[in-house]
């Protein structure tokens, strides 16, 4: 074949003509040759659209009758039906007749590899007139018809996926991807690559009748159509491909798979016909003696081998991590896809498509005894009893694969027992056991020990174990334990489980705490029961019936020395039948599990070896690998002579490599004569354009050398020192006198010879530096300066100097460094570029090749970051629930070399210090104290008592508990003092006319507090105290101040006397969210030795002071202050001020939370945006002052998603007691105090008015 069409067709022709019997009478002869080839056909001006030629009517004549046709896939067979129609003298359509020039077999555009298969009315005309002719009188004889093709459509066989690979080579399959404006069936897409899914290649030939288009549609004619369009009358059934043999075993040991496949595509199931009944795949378990390692270990393994292969989280940034199983989860299918969890991190991914055939899985449902769950072509499937994929076929109790159960017997019994502090072993599970349930009802004061051959399993070190599943929870026959708790979290019951037959005996043991003496409770209560074999005699007598034989498998090779497989199967004794291996009394005999089988000698073959390295980077090189004659004797191969092998099968021992050309250069020759004849001057060098071709540079033409500068073809050159001023100076001599001795010509002459330096760059243009240096001209030594003129020495001067071109070289623009301080790494974009008259010029990278790559990461800002605050460790919480305090480790730390490293704490700012301490919530308390309201104070003025009621509550029951199950939290205080207005005032206020005001009612008041015989000091915003009625005169005296004691301050600043009232006062101030109150003492009388003190709350805080408070100063972390004082030396107290500023850290509220202080109003839930927190409605009222709150619409529609999420908790800040409501009920709340948050949940955060509720203050004595 050449790229002369018709030289190929000639030759082809005289090829066949040589071949071909003479005599048509002969059974072998052919009337005509058809020749396919792979060769790309070209016509003579260089069309490569051609696919087939042949001589126009040539089928029976002696020099033409052949036909080449190229193979382009499966559209092959049109290209052969149109050429063949050239040699039956058919032209194309439209060419010397009236046909269309497409649509038809023999379009003369191409047409004829679309899906116009039939054929043009010239056509059949021309067809005619070639017979009637006589022309086609050698295809008369008809062949000998063997057999009979199916009427199927060709692509039932061959689907898609074979077409591409027909078409596009071995490892081409179908595009996985369609384009909605190119025909289905009228182009075959596939991807070539077989790691590229990212793009298809297209050959414009229709896809083969049957081949499946679209779900339940296949492509006929080139349409895409249903059953429904064509009918069923040429309905396909699918029918089974043959097995496959048998696949090697995927392990050697631990249980690997053998399978056999079958295809469902001879033919494929079509036009609606019937799929293939059965399983594709028979799969059976191989190889099942036990490993060393267990099967976790195997799959922890698997995982293991991917650390050195790097996850890509970021594009073009590699991350690598320690894979390990990722047992516990993921189940199933999914487990069997190569998943993997990261060590120390929180993430799992595939790191495969899936594992090896054989690894163990966990089943999604609990498998039934003795079958075995193991991952199977990225499956988890299960196997039964007898190692055959689901056979179905499992253990009866007894450990017998399909047993029926009579070989065994149940063992039960139970156990009370024990020594306190000691393990007991209550129980030996004898080998050969199964079906071991063990169950201890009463592990709060004992608990279950496992010991396996000497060591504990289970417990062992005096304390209760957890959940431990041995040897791990892949193994056939693992021992389970599980501890079960209480929803108080305490242990209510363990349980062991052992399916069996146990390899080795287990004890299990007793461990309890007390002894017999402490009662009952203290005893253990364990039931167990297992199976072992049964020891009746007419029972082995009817089951020992069978005999181990030997059976031999067939001989691993087809030739040479193999070894064939000793397999042991349980015959019966008489008529040797396959028994059950349970009717076999001994265990196999130990036969070795391979013997050695020789078959006739294997024929000499060639052996040949691996290319080496290639001679020549470029321009053509040669490389070579060793070939040589083998035959195989023994598990050996044995060189022989080479003539025993066959010469035409030889492989070639040397072959061409890297034929690309080589870059081009210049190269310049030795510089010519000086142009000088002393001192500076040029020579001229011949400057070419070379390159290496067959090993030996060649000249080519100068623009495959334009990418690099040309070097000169004139260079300096100095032939000699020419003497400076040497003939100026002989002229300038003075006259000698007669007395004075002639000068000898002899004499010594000093010149200024240059020096030159080295040029400032090894390629492309650099300078030089040029001096000059006293020499003697004679000898070309260096002299000191002073011998020569110094008048005439020239001045230092720079030259530029042009060295050879610089070669193209890697180069590089870096990208952000991944951090700002501490050694990051960046990452840079490499490129390969020349520098061409001070200009960057980029080429591809092959022409770097000849340099190593630089890598691609480089470190950065390696300068060290500045010290930071960090809470380096923390403390466990002071309250085993609810409320408490951690303590905190804030160390400063200093990010250095990749890494934090603890430094001096002078290196970080003192002010930004975190708090060494900070409230924590384990959880909240199961069970607490629930306090009542305190009751009346006992005496109507002066001095009295009070009560309150409080009782220990749990989780589930309305009713009060046994005090005991509160102690491990501290109980409330359940009496108090209280102090009511001086009898004395309260004789004068009952005889004076008294006006009560509705506080409810009330605006807040602006009002000034006096206090007798105290100076006026103005107070801010208040509400009155709802224990004290304001009262006002009926007569003209001046109406008494209402007390500051009970008020609400909510102006910006103010100041509070406290001195001269009760003895126990509080007052509090409120402020908008998003400010704090700051607090300064002017002065305090306090008498700390009476114990009296001031105090200071806030939500997150609490401060007592006595001592040295005047003049201290605080201020709060939330917008709300209470301050408490409590005195009983009348007159003292302390003054103080307050003033409000904004609060700028915002860690304590949220921009949907809303403060109300109003003594009345209605609110909805509010909305937050953008965020994941929750938001809340906070209500303060004046201290002594409850809070009511009345639901008046819920608007959600609650369901199963949302009825869990969606709910209000409504905590009462003074008791730290929490009510969640949820569901679409109305509800009525009371407070115990104060203060109360009611924060949203789930769906209230999303819609605006789904909730809406009515407030008030509540006072104490109000009925309402």
């Amino acid at each position: 074949m050449s790229s002369n069409i018709t030289s190929s067709l000639r030759s082809v022709c005289d090829w066949g003509r040589r071949i071909n019997p003479s005599n048509d009478t002969d059974p072998l002869h052919a009337d005509l040759l058809l020749y396919v080839t792979r060769f790309d056909l070209e016509l003579l001006d260089g069309n490569k659209q051609v696919r087939g030629v042949t001589q126009l009517g040539g089928v029976c004549s002696s020099e033409w009758s052949c036909v080449i046709t190229e193979d382009t896939g499966f559209d092959l067979g049109i290209t052969i039906a149109h050429e063949l129609g050239h040699s039956f003298g058919i032209n194309h359509d439209g060419v010397g007749n009236i046909c269309s020039r497409s649509g038809f077999m023999m379009a003369s555009d191409g047409g004829y590899n679309s899906v116009d298969l039939t054929w043009s009315p010239c056509s059949r005309q021309q067809l005619f007139m070639f017979f009637r002719e006589g022309r086609a009188e050698c295809v008369k004889d008809l062949p000998e018809l063997r057999g009979s093709l199916q009427d199927w459509k060709p692509g039932l066989y061959y689907g898609v996926d074979d077409q591409c690979r027909i078409a596009f080579g071995s490892t081409a399959r179908a595009c996985s991807f369609t384009s909605p404006d190119l025909p289905a069936c009228r182009i075959l897409s596939c991807h070539v690559e077989p790691d590229d899914d990212r793009s298809c290649k297209r050959l414009l030939v229709p896809l083969l009748d049957g081949t499946e288009c679209a779900p339940n549609q296949w492509c006929l004619k080139g349409q895409c159509v249903s059953p429904d369009d064509i009918g069923s009358s040429v309905v396909v059934n699918g029918s089974w491909s043959s097995w496959s043999e048998f696949s090697s075993c995927s392990r050697t040991c631990g249980g690997g798979v053998t399978l056999r496949a079958r295809q469902c595509n001879n033919p494929r199931p079509a036009f609606g016909g019937n799929d293939c009944d059965g399983s594709d795949i028979e799969a059976e378990l191989c190889h099942q003696q036990p490993c060393e390692d267990t099967q976790q270990d195997f799959m922890a393994e698997q995982c293991s081998q991917t650390d050195s292969i790097p996850l890509y989280l970021q594009p073009k940034m590699a991350s690598f991590y320690k894979w390990i199983p990722a047992l516990g989860f993921v189940k199933g299918d999914e487990q069997c896809k190569y998943m993997c969890l990261s060590d120390g991190e929180s993430f799992m991914v595939s790191r495969g498509s899936h594992f090896v055939d054989g690894t163990r899985c966990e089943s999604d449902s609990r498998s039934a005894f003795g079958t075995t769950a193991a991952c199977l072509q990225g499956r988890c499937q299960l196997f039964g009893c007898d190692g055959v994929l689901h056979s179905g076929k499992v253990w009866d109790v007894c450990g017998v694969c399909d047993g029926d159960g009579s070989t065994c017997s149940l063992t039960s019994d139970s156990y009370r027992g024990g020594q306190a502090k000691e393990y007991t072993t209550f129980l030996t599970l004898p080998v050969n056991a199964t079906q071991v349930h063990i169950i201890n009802k009463a592990p709060l004061f004992t608990h279950l020990a496992v010991l396996v051959g000497g060591q504990y399993i289970v417990s062992g070190a005096g304390s209760i174990a957890v959940n431990v599943t041995h040897p791990s929870v892949l193994d056939e026959n693992h021992l389970e334990y599980r501890l079960y708790l209480t929803p108080d979290f305490l242990p209510e019951m363990e349980e062991v489980i052992v399916p069996g037959p146990l390899k080795q005996e287990i004890d299990m043991q007793i461990y309890r705490k007390y002894g017999k003496e402490y009662g009952d409770k203290t005893n253990p209560n364990i039931s167990y029961e297992f199976y072992v074999p049964a020891r009746n005699s007419n029972v082995t007598d009817d089951t020992m019936r069978g005999a181990w034989a030997v059976h031999t498998t067939s001989c691993s090779v087809s030739c040479g020395s193999g070894v064939q497989k000793n397999v042991h199967v349980c015959v019966d004794k008489g008529n040797k039948i396959h028994l059950q291996q349970h009717h076999c009394k001994d265990p196999p005999p130990n036969t070795p599990l391979h013997t050695i089988c020789h078959l006739t000698a294997c024929p000499p073959r060639w052996d040949a070896g691996s290319f080496g390295a290639c001679s020549a980077s470029c321009g053509g090189g040669v490389r070579l690998r060793l070939v040589r004659c083998v035959q195989k004797q023994g598990s050996e191969l044995v060189i022989v002579q080479d003539s025993e092998c066959s010469s035409d099968a030889a492989p070639h021992s040397a072959e061409k490599c890297n034929m690309q050309h080589c870059p081009a250069r210049w190269s310049v020759s030795e510089p010519g004569n000086c142009s000088a004849v002393c001192g500076p001057g040029e020579a001229k060098r011949v400057v070419s354009c070379v390159r290496q071709e067959d090993g030996q540079e060649v000249e080519v033409d100068q623009t495959f050398c334009l990418k690099q500068i040309k070097p000169l073809d004139l260079v300096l050159c100095v032939i000699d020192v020419c003497p400076i001023g040497w003939e100026s100076k002989r002229e300038e001599l003075p006259i000698q006198r007669a007395d004075m001795t002639p000068r000898s010509r002899q004499a010594r002459v000093f010149v200024w010879s240059p020096v030159v330096s080295q040029c400032s760059k090894t390629c492309g243009n650099g300078t030089l530096q040029v001096w000059f240096s006293c020499v003697d001209h004679q000898t070309r030594l260096g002299v000191p300066d002073f011998n020569c003129d110094a008048s005439t020495k020239p001045d230092p001067h720079t030259e530029i100097c042009v060295s050879s071109p610089c070669p193209p070289m890697w180069r590089s623009k870096q990208g952000v460094c991944s951090v700002t301080c501490g050694g990051g790494v960046a990452t840079r974009v490499l490129y390969c570029a020349v520098e061409v008259e001070g200009e960057e010029v980029v080429l591809g990278d092959s022409n770097c090749s000849d340099f190593p790559k630089p890598t691609a990461v480089v470190a950065c800002n390696t300068h060290s970051c500045p010290a930071k605050w960090r809470v380096v460790r923390t403390s466990p919480c002071s309250a085993s629930c609810d409320l408490g305090i951690t303590q905190r480790n804030v160390s400063c730390l200093q990010f250095i070399h990749g890494k934090e490293t603890m430094v001096s704490e002078h290196n970080c700012r003192s002010a930004v210090k975190p708090a060494t301490t900070a409230p924590c919530l384990v959880q909240v308390c199961t069970y607490r104290w629930e306090v009542k309201p305190w009751s009346q104070c006992s005496a109507p003025c002066g001095y009295g008592i009070q009560s309150r009621a409080v009782s220990c509550m749990g989780p589930s029951k309305p009713e009060p508990l046994s005090p005991l199950f509160c102690m491990n939290m501290p109980k409330p205080i359940t009496i108090q003092g209280c102090y009511r207005a001086s009898c004395t005032n309260a004789a004068f206020n009952s005889t004076a006319p008294k006006t009560k005001v509705n506080l409810a009612e009330s605006p807040l008041p602006s009002a000034v507090v006096i206090y007798k015989d105290k100076p006026q000091n103005r107070a801010g915003n208040a509400l009155a105290s709802p224990t004290e009625a304001i009262t006002t005169q009926q007569t003209t005296t001046p109406t008494p101040t209402p007390s500051v004691c009970g008020q609400l301050f909510l102006e910006e600043s103010g100041t509070v006397d406290l001195q001269g009232v009760n003895r126990r006062c509080t007052v509090s101030i409120g402020r908008p969210l998003d400010e704090i109150i700051h607090v300064k003492i002017l002065s305090s009388s306090l008498d700390c030795k009476k114990k009296e003190y001031v105090a200071f709350f806030d939500r997150l805080a609490f401060v007592r002071k006595c001592a040295q408070v005047a003049d201290s100063q605080l201020t709060s972390r939330t917008n709300v202050l209470l301050v408490r004082q409590n005195v009983f030396t009348p007159g003292n107290g302390v003054v103080f001020t307050y003033s409000s500023q904004k609060n700028m850290k915002r860690s304590l509220h949220y921009d949907c939370d809303i403060q109300l202080f109003a003594p009345r109003g209605i609110f909805e839930n509010p909305v937050r945006l953008n965020s994941n927190h929750t938001c809340r409605v906070l209500i303060n009222a004046p201290p002594s002052v409850k809070i009511r709150i009345q639901a008046l619409h819920i608007g959600l529609v609650f369901n199963a998603t949302n009825s869990q999420s969606t709910y209000i908790m409504i905590r009462d800040m003074d008791v730290l007691k929490t009510n969640v409501f949820n569901g679409p009920q109305l509800f009525q709340w009371h407070s115990s105090g104060n203060m109360a948050e009611i924060e949203f949940h789930g769906d209230y955060l999303h819609t605006k008015g789904t909730f809406r509720a009515q407030y008030s203050f509540v006072h104490l004595g109000s009925k309402r």
